[in-house]
């Protein structure tokens, strides 16, 4: 089973306060340090990447991650 790809956990609590999307996920939009947004990244446990868009890959460092919207 893979490592799973989390956010930074400073971005727990804002997450968690976000309505769920469906059974404990949350669908949101990141935006990372160079201004580019990723849209429909689906995170489980407040902070563990499942999927962006229909991809389990994740195409962006989580570290890079400078604001969680929810969408």
């Amino acid at each position: 089973m893979p490592t799973p790809i989390k956010l930074p956990e400073k971005y727990e609590d804002a997450i968690a306060a976000m309505p769920e999307y469906s059974f404990g996920a949350h669908r949101v939009v990141v935006t990372l340090d160079d201004g580019t947004r990723v849209w429909d990244v689906f995170v489980a446990a407040n902070n563990e990447i499942v999927k962006v868009g229909i991809s389990t890959e994740v195409p962006f460092d989580p570290n890079r991650v400078v604001e969680v919207r929810c969408q």
